[in-house]
């Protein structure tokens, strides 16, 4: 993962934890609250694309050693 993709990384899952915060602490309507929960679930698809292909990179790594 280059440097600017793990600040990009930081970035969506401090996102992330704003979008939980807000939706758990807050009394918010239905449309904003689905529209939160939304983007929520477009962070964890990134977030979890970023996990795989660090996973892959390590496994090449390891195979290379």
């Amino acid at each position: 993962m280059s440097k600017d993709s793990a600040l990009n990384f930081e970035k969506m899952l401090l996102r992330l934890e704003e979008i939980v915060t807000t939706i758990e602490s807050k009394t918010l309507p239905l449309e904003q609250s689905l529209a939160l929960y939304e983007e929520g679930q477009k962070i964890i698809l990134e977030l979890e694309k970023a996990l795989k292909e660090a996973e892959e990179k390590i496994k090449d790594i390891i195979k290379v050693e």
